[in-house]
């Protein structure tokens, strides 16, 4: 996957992937992030309950970091510093060779996203991305 990830919220929202070695962190609002990793397919924005699950099976380390992020950006949502019903909204910059699958929120609706396009998701909860053809 070779994409370009930019938050249009006003939060830091947590994005990570089980991928490889995984990762997680902080997307801040308003700065660009480029994942360009072959071994990476899947990338989650925001809080999707089936990445902890994920990460959870080999990714113990990883785990613990997702869940202080998501579980801080939680507390903004319960504090009402953001509208829970549209918290997540991010850039997506496809730069890779495949097509991306975007889910936004509970899998209810989804997106592709072709090569050299970029498309402004927006989702309650999170933004889950997939690489197609992998």
């Amino acid at each position: 996957m070779n994409v370009t990830l930019t938050n249009l919220g006003t939060i830091a929202v947590p994005y990570s992937s089980p991928n490889d070695k995984g990762f997680a962190a902080l997307l801040e609002p308003g700065v660009p992030v480029s994942v360009s990793a072959t071994v990476t397919t899947v990338v989650n924005v925001g809080d999707n309950p089936d990445a902890l699950e994920e990460l959870a099976e080999g990714l113990q380390n990883i785990l613990d970091k997702l869940v202080k992020l998501v579980t801080f950006w939680r507390e903004r949502v319960a504090e009402n510093v953001v509208a829970v019903d549209d918290v997540v909204k991010v850039s997506i910059e496809n730069h890779g060779p495949n097509a991306l699958r975007v889910l936004l929120g509970a899998n209810t609706n989804d997106v592709e996203v072709g090569v050299g396009m970029t498309y402004p998701a927006s989702a309650a909860g999170y933004v889950e991305i997939r690489e197609l053809g992998v």
